[in-house]
């Protein structure tokens, strides 16, 4: 008998959270049995309760659905805003999991292994790495680096007044424990591994790089010049851009140790979200495109930002895998 199984995937909810809930009404209308909620659900607002209550919205649509989901951060959670309210809903709702509970789900013919956070956090505290000293778990960023956490030091620096948040570390190298078969393997990550080729890609980005190093993603660029000054030409874009000491860059942006670790590990199909730019996007190891509804051994997936109605569902049936773009715009008219 045929096993096949169909995931719901939301990520990159940057605008209002209240899209999560008619989203999942679409995707269980269209045969979703389960959800992958892969990061960028915890905007960040004005308080630390405004902020919390971004994300109560989106996890109570999330709960009531009734379907078993499974949810991490991405790169803009802060562990205040996100944790307490992820634990308040799993208390709440049974078919709500945090995947630092669960970080591997074995369901026969595939196993799903989550990594939870991001290798560039835009003002979240939840980073993935592969620094060999630095293994998981909750730390205090201090000026000489990371110490991990205790409640002594932590009340010791508020009262000195150096309190710079808190990072939650996650050591990639442990999904060498976790995966037990690359091939078996669906990694779940809110950021792709690197791949070579930029067009059609699934981390391909457009950014701009200011004369610190910080980076800046281009869409914003584009937009507050276009405020600015109208109408203006892509080149002329980038020429404003750069009288303001910016410069707009399109480059393969995925995360080179994560590639070489799944190619050690065998790990041939991901999911992840992260690169706005380059949602709905899929293809294989060589950034070959790889067709909706096509089932493949082989299958990198950008699953979409929600804020711009790109959802999607993954489908494993036997082990194999396939995928098909949603856009919100088509089903809520």
């Amino acid at each position: 008998m045929v096993k096949e199984t169909r995931y719901g995937v939301i990520s990159d909810v940057h605008r209002d959270p209240r899209i999560v809930g008619l989203t999942i009404d679409v995707l269980k209308k269209l045969g979703a049995e389960k959800l992958i909620v892969n990061g960028d659900i915890g905007e960040r607002q004005r308080t630390l309760q405004a902020s919390q209550d971004y994300v109560a919205v989106i996890l109570d649509a999330v709960g009531k659905s009734g379907l078993e989901s499974y949810v991490q951060p991405g790169s803009h959670e802060t562990i205040g805003a996100f944790q307490p309210v992820l634990e308040h809903f799993k208390r709440q709702y049974s078919n709500l999991m945090s995947t630092f509970d669960v970080p591997k789900v074995d369901n026969g013919d595939h196993h799903l292994v989550f990594l939870p956070g991001s290798d560039f956090v835009c003002g979240g505290e939840y980073q993935i790495g592969s620094d060999e000293n630095i293994p998981s778990g909750l730390y205090l960023p201090i000026e000489q680096g990371l110490v991990p956490y205790n409640p002594d030091a932590h009340r010791a620096l508020m009262a000195q007044g150096k309190f710079r948040g808190l990072l939650h570390y996650a050591n990639m190298n442990d999904l060498k424990k976790t995966i037990s078969d690359g091939g078996k393997t669906i990694a779940v990550c809110h950021v792709p591994r690197k791949f070579d080729s930029l067009e059609g890609a699934v981390d391909g980005a457009y950014f701009g790089v200011q004369a610190d190093g910080s980076v800046i993603p281009g869409i914003v660029i584009e937009d507050r010049i276009r405020r600015q000054y109208g109408a203006v030409s892509d080149m002329d874009v980038r020429l404003i851009a750069a009288a303001n000491r910016l410069t707009l860059k399109r480059e393969n942006r995925g995360n080179q140790e994560l590639r070489k670790l799944y190619a050690e590990l065998g790990v041939t199909k991901a999911v992840s979200g992260h690169f706005h730019e380059s949602g709905h996007k899929a293809h294989d190891a060589n950034v070959k495109p790889v067709q909706q509804g096509t089932l493949v051994d082989e299958l990198y997936w950008n699953s979409g930002q929600l804020d711009l109605g790109q959802t999607g569902i993954l489908m494993v049936r036997d082990g194999r895998v396939s995928y098909q773009n949603v856009k919100l715009q088509d089903y809520l008219k």
